[in-house]
């Protein structure tokens, strides 16, 4: 693979990135307003494990940091010199 190549598949994975830093700012300005509504305490409401309405997007909020996680250590690889490898291609 040529560098050019790998370079677009960077740019591929940055674009996942802030997607995603995007959806999880909205998320979590969604949840903030809604717990500060209901009145309910910061480690109550966010419990994923309890019965409420929005564990759902408490569970999303935590899927959506692992992705923006295993993002940047693809684009660390990258600044390491490292082909990036999305899946698409048996490279």
């Amino acid at each position: 693979m040529d560098g050019a190549e790998n370079d677009l598949r960077l740019i591929a994975v940055m674009r996942r990135y802030f997607a995603i830093k995007q959806e999880l700012a909205g998320l979590k300005s969604s949840l903030e307003d809604k717990r500060k509504a209901a009145g309910i305490a910061v480690g109550e409401f966010y419990h994923v494990r309890a019965e409420n309405e929005h564990a759902g997007d408490v569970s999303r909020t935590v899927t959506l940091r692992r992705e923006m996680e295993f993002l940047m250590s693809l684009a660390e690889s990258w600044a390491r010199g490292d082909i990036i490898h999305l899946g698409l291609t048996a490279d």
